[in-house]
């Protein structure tokens, strides 16, 4: 049978319209908010965020449309029509078309993120995408198998709809090793983070293991030799895939520090990822004025010899030290928010809780000593309470306070972060 004939006589050109229509919906609607968080483009998290949604999706969708052509195959009795074509051949070419709707489901996301944020691909960027296209075809196998079991009116909404729920369920339940073994690999892979070998292991041996042993059914041989080694296939990897996961938490297995850094300046020394580029000098000379101004004004007694970003250790931040402090500064550059963010970092009150308008005066005092005082607005996003009149106020303060000689400014300092417990009392 011809290419053409083919595709035209496939479930999948009826599939390949709703299957692209759901693509570009969950991408635009939900997944493109996840590409464009990070500062940087990074490959691994590009590839990961854009599909973790589409994994269950594709999976049905071919499990379904192989069920339809593996009832039709049964029904149309290819193999009694051309008993002398090898009819794994014969299986293959049918179900070709079927994984390739699949194989595009997870494809058009990956294209769409890598256009939206312009990088290359990475040899560790493409395990959790070669995932999803082994597991298309592992599907694709099962349904096609179980197709020719079922009438297809129900081999089709049961394959659909259990694939669906069985990929897409366990990682919202316990307990946690379900949703490692799902075979949808919804590991939130940040900035720095790349998937182990183990991760995706896990998840392929169950659905490879079942796919094997339903292959194994329909060779030739004693049928109790078949079913035994069939059984054996499956729950051995299945038990394979258990032995790996089952002491994760919800967070699979991640390398860390995936990325080359560039460290700049001296006391403190500044080191970000090399894809920060131009914004290096610009983020390092703000976070050396903005430890200036706290030394100055015995906020702190030293600066940290070393400042790193956070985002370098992906979701397993160091704590800070004397020594060293882990920043999130691209994110906060990108925001205009270095030297705010250091400094509400570094400014500590004698209590839990301070007086809210105290404790915004003093950040405001020290906003405005580094020239990146935050407006209204910003203060009032993450405050609903806080009025223009407030605002008035707390700057006239401010204005204030900042005319005095530096002794005074650093008696002030000390005592409104004592007032500012005080009041809150």
């Amino acid at each position: 049978m011809r290419i053409p004939t083919l595709i035209r006589s496939s479930t999948a050109l009826f599939a390949l319209v709703p299957a692209l229509g759901l693509t570009l919906s969950f991408y635009f609607f939900s997944t493109h908010d996840q590409v464009a968080y990070w500062p940087y483009p990074y490959a691994p998290a590009l590839v990961q965020r854009s599909i973790e949604q589409v994994y269950a999706l594709s999976y049905a969708l071919v499990s379904a449309a192989a069920a339809w052509q593996g009832a039709r195959f049964k029904e149309s009795r290819v193999r009694e029509l051309a008993p002398y074509r090898r009819g794994w051949a014969v299986v293959t070419r049918t179900l070709a078309p079927v994984v390739a709707v699949g194989w595009l489901v997870l494809l058009v996301p990956v294209v769409l993120a890598f256009a939206e944020r312009p990088t290359w691909p990475t040899p560790d960027s493409l395990p959790p995408l070669l995932l999803g296209l082994v597991l298309c075809a592992a599907h694709g196998v099962i349904g096609f198998t179980v197709g020719q079991w079922l009438k297809p009116a129900l081999a089709v909404p049961v394959m659909a709809c259990s694939v669906f729920l069985l990929v897409s369920y366990p990682h919202a339940l316990e307990p946690f090793y379900l949703r490692h073994m799902s075979g949808e690999y919804f590991a939130h892979i940040g900035f720095a983070e790349t998937a182990t070998a183990a991760s995706m292991a896990g998840h392929l041996l169950p659905t490879l293991g079942l796919a094997v042993a339903v292959c194994l059914l329909g060779v030739r041989g004693h049928v109790l030799l078949r079913a035994a080694l069939a059984v054996a296939v499956c729950a051995g990897a299945t038990f394979a895939s258990y032995s790996i996961v089952k002491d994760w938490n919800y967070n699979p297995s991640v390398h860390v520090r995936a990325v080359e850094t560039r460290c700049t300046g001296s006391a403190p020394e500044v080191c970000l990822p090399v894809s920060a580029g131009k914004d290096a000098e610009s983020i390092s000379g703000e976070v050396d004025r903005t430890f200036a101004v706290l030394k100055k004004y015995q906020v702190v007694d030293e600066p940290p010899k070393r400042v790193e970003e956070a985002l370098n250790y992906g979701r397993f931040t160091p704590d800070d030290t004397k020594e060293s402090a882990y920043l999130l500064l691209s994110t906060a550059h990108r925001e205009h928010r270095v030297s705010a963010d250091i400094i509400s970092t570094y400014v500590t009150f004698p209590c839990e809780a301070p007086q809210p308008t105290l404790r915004r005066a003093v950040l405001l005092w020290l906003e405005g000593k580094t020239g990146t005082m935050s407006g209204y607005e910003q203060i009032a996003a993450g405050d609903p309470f806080y009025t223009r009149a407030q605002h008035r106020e707390v700057l006239k303060g401010v204005a204030q306070v900042a005319g005095k000689s530096t002794a005074e400014q650093v008696a002030w300092y000390r005592t409104i972060t004592r007032s500012a417990c005080e009041a809150s009392t």
